[in-house]
């Protein structure tokens, strides 16, 4: 089976498919960390049983631990010129939290990239309802709606919406295939808006009328996730400039003043693990303000991502 690995994942899925039961105790112990580690593989498409994720996971990180291993000791004899006890702790401490943050970071990769399914979903939803609405409105079947939305670009929308074809193809009723998509999904929304068709069917209501409330909820939701992100992101421009500017120059100063009271200069890695550890943290904030930028439709989205590349 030939599919894309999971992100920073070293171990390869295929080979992970092909453990056998003597090894899988170890993974099965490791999947109860995380209780909903096997929905969360499905929500996420990656086709795997969970005993066997957990074990490629800790493969991979013990790759990552020896890897920080060798980093610890370039990081340690760079600041103390020598093989030393301290570079051999220095060693210790980084094989250490590098396996412990791969491991965490692999059981936890399921439900981001569930979550990163449910925010392109968002993104796409508004345009696949009213294209659903006109065609519902016009007298197109239900069926004939989801299907010309599976076949349209409208992106994850669109996947997941073949999936329901296939289903109601194979056999299932619509009502059985659009609940196996409400209970699939990551996406708050688009499960709200399956579940208003699926009560509107059975108690014979009208499904545009359903349709068009669940457009004008989401119009508005997407209106205030903007407003929120922009009062937000007052706050985010302040603590980035504090950190960015004014801790790393304050150190610099505060290390220069104590240096000369202490009739000791300031050495040229100290001042060189300041400037690594301030762009870690830029970087990293940078990373925090962009994966907030609220998954509305494209016309909005695309400014803002904009904005935040300058």
């Amino acid at each position: 089976m030939n599919e894309k690995n999971p992100v920073m994942l070293l171990f390869p899925l295929d080979k992970a498919r092909q453990f056998g039961q003597k090894y899988l105790f170890i993974g099965r112990a490791l999947s109860k960390i995380i209780f909903s580690l096997e929905y969360d593989l499905q929500k996420a498409e990656i086709n795997i049983e969970k005993e066997k994720y957990a074990l490629a996971s800790l493969i991979s990180a013990a790759i990552y631990g020896i890897i920080f291993l060798f980093i610890g000791l370039a990081f340690g004899v760079v600041l103390t010129r020598g093989l030393t006890n301290t570079v051999f702790i220095l060693m210790g401490v980084f094989s250490f939290f590098g396996f412990i943050a791969a491991l965490i970071f692999h059981l936890f990769y399921p439900k981001i990239q569930a979550n990163s399914i449910a925010s392109q979903v968002d993104q796409e939803l508004l345009f696949a309802m009213r294209t659903m609405l006109i065609q519902l409105s016009s007298g197109i079947s239900l069926f004939e709606a989801i299907r010309s939305i599976s076949r349209s670009d409208y992106g994850q929308v669109s996947r997941e919406f073949e999936d329901v074809v296939r289903d109601i193809n194979s056999g299932r009723s619509e009502t059985a295939a659009l609940e196996k998509l409400a209970f699939k999904t990551n996406s708050e929304i688009l499960k709200k808006t399956i579940w208003q068709i699926l009560t509107t069917i059975k108690s014979g209501g009208s499904i545009v009328s359903a349709i068009n409330s669940q457009i004008d909820e989401l119009v508005n939701l997407q209106k205030n996730s903007i407003k929120n992100y922009a009062a937000a992101l007052n706050l985010w421009t302040l603590v980035y400039l504090i950190v960015a500017a004014a801790l790393p120059s304050l150190g610099v100063t505060f290390l220069v003043i104590a240096s000369s009271i202490g009739s000791s200069g300031i050495g040229k890695e100290a001042v060189i693990l300041i400037a690594i550890l301030a762009i870690t943290t830029q970087a990293g904030l940078i990373f925090v303000i962009k994966s907030q930028v609220p998954k509305v439709i494209k016309w909005f989205y695309e400014p803002l991502q904009f904005i935040l590349q300058c």
